[in-house]
């Protein structure tokens, strides 16, 4: 989704599916956690699986931003 956005694309029926997925996978806070670790070394570890992930939720807010969905930003 995050391709989209950068080649600043419009948002189609065919995306519908891959939003619903996002949405639901947000944390109460309004973050998105990293899934999991790759295997093979690391020079350094940035983020821990199923922790909150600051570049995951850059990337999921830039799409829900970029596509103009009006509850991309976490409802108190």
């Amino acid at each position: 989704m995050d391709y989209f956005q950068k080649a600043e694309r419009k948002w189609d029926i065919r995306m519908d599916d891959a939003i619903t997925v996002l949405l639901k996978k947000r944390n109460k806070d309004g973050s998105w956690n990293m899934q999991a670790a790759h295997p093979g070394k690391l020079h350094f570890v940035m983020e821990k699986a199923g922790k909150p992930s600051r570049w995951n939720t850059l990337r999921a807010m830039r799409v829900l931003k970029h596509l103009k969905i009006n509850n991309y930003s976490q409802q108190k």
